[in-house]
């Protein structure tokens, strides 16, 4: 028996006796005698729940120590796990597949999930982190949309829901509640390829221990990726390609002159996004319009748009932030130029990780290996007919 329940059950015991000798005498004064041995029982019962509180509170430090050591080992164990795998990343880039030791192939195909190397090796956690921060910066919706990590790469349907026309209703007593099925739907994701080009790497930059293989692949693979990917993500179709924003997105009833934008035109797009997605909306626009906006002028020649002229304060339009994405049109005839909307429904798809495969013998009378980097990546507007996003329109003429 443990020591706490031992504890308890000599507590429980003393309280049988207090309540036996109460009730014996309800409803008259107790004698001399039975006084005395009320004020023993009650003392005895405080020093036993006494006694309860200690175990129990030595109880609650021992499970936390145990907790606070596990947690520990288990967060070496995972240290180590990533040091071993980012070792065996490296001994593969520098030797290939059949050079590297037994130890870091049962590390990478353990990781991988793969027998042989033949489908490439998923690079290690800090440097898959590296590529995708490049690429926020790089193309602008790795930073807008909603990443997910998936661990195969099976059709994925992800459902959505509108219910935003439903309200609450006084119901009298005793009266039956409204009965109203929201409107359900659905998305499908997929998983394409991208692959970047081959790199070509020396052997002798491999083989120089001062060179920091994770900066050259993380700034190759980015700007490549970025190039491809961030596209798609923006202007894709959705078929054979994943849905881009611009493609997704609702247009603004409003649209803006052919080759000129204004910023009533922003407020009109801000306007007709519902308030649920607006109070978290943001615009994304692409470098030339910004400056365009930025030269927007009063009536007596001051800048109208100066929040992010003043040092400190966060560059905003209408105290919504923006996103820079390159791929987003020019002002222009028919183009669709800004974006406004809650950009984390765009739910952006990877499987696994990045990948990076290594070809010995491509580059070989040139003394270099060639790398190139896949990964597995869709993308589409989660719009169950609110409109989460929308799109300023230009007029064609």
């Amino acid at each position: 028996m443990g020591k706490l329940k031992q504890l308890k059950e000599q507590r429980a015991t003393i309280f049988s006796q207090i309540d036996e000798l109460r009730k014996a005498t309800d409803g008259r004064e107790m004698n001399a005698e039975e006084r005395q041995r009320w004020d023993a029982l009650i003392a005895d019962y405080d020093r036993a729940d006494q006694a309860v509180e200690t175990e129990e509170r030595f109880v609650d430090i021992e499970r936390r120590q145990v907790e606070a050591h596990h947690h520990r080992v288990q967060g070496t164990t995972n240290d180590q796990k990533e040091a071993e795998y980012r070792a065996a990343f490296t001994d593969y880039l520098l030797h290939g597949v059949t050079g590297i030791s037994a130890e870091s192939r049962t590390a990478i195909e353990a990781r991988a999930g793969i027998s042989g190397l033949s489908g490439g090796v998923i690079i290690p956690r800090s440097l898959a982190s590296s590529i995708e921060v490049a690429l926020k910066s790089y193309g602008g919706m790795f930073e807008a949309g909603q990443i997910f990590t998936t661990s195969k790469g099976d059709d994925l349907t992800m459902p959505t829901i509108d219910d935003t026309s439903a309200k609450a209703t006084i119901v009298a007593e005793y009266q039956q509640s409204t009965k109203r099925a929201p409107s359900f739907g659905s998305v499908l994701l997929k998983a394409h390829t991208y692959r970047t080009p081959i790199i070509p790497v020396s052997l002798e930059l491999l083989q120089d221990s001062a060179f920091d293989l994770d900066s050259l692949l993380s700034g190759l693979l980015a700007e490549s990726f970025g190039r491809g990917i961030n596209e798609h993500l923006t202007t894709g179709s959705g078929s054979s390609q994943p849905k881009g924003i611009v493609t997704a997105a609702t247009e603004c009833t409003t649209k803006a002159a052919a080759t000129s934008i204004t910023l009533d035109n922003l407020i009109d797009l801000i306007r007709s996004v519902d308030a649920a997605y607006a109070q978290k909306g943001k615009f994304m626009l692409n470098r030339n319009t910004l400056w365009e906006l930025a030269k927007v002028k009063d009536n007596n020649g001051n800048y109208i748009w100066q929040e992010g002229a003043r040092e400190g304060t966060p560059a905003m339009l209408f105290g919504k932030s923006y996103i820079l994405n390159d791929d987003v049109a020019d002002i222009g005839a028919g183009a669709a130029s800004v974006l406004f909307g809650d950009f984390s429904k765009y739910k952006i798809r990877m499987v696994q990780n990045f990948k990076v495969v290594r070809l010995n013998e491509l580059l070989a009378e040139y003394l270099s290996i060639g790398l190139f980097g896949f990964a597995r990546v869709d993308g589409t507007l989660l719009d169950a007919g609110t409109h989460p996003v929308k799109k300023l329109i230009h007029a064609t003429a």
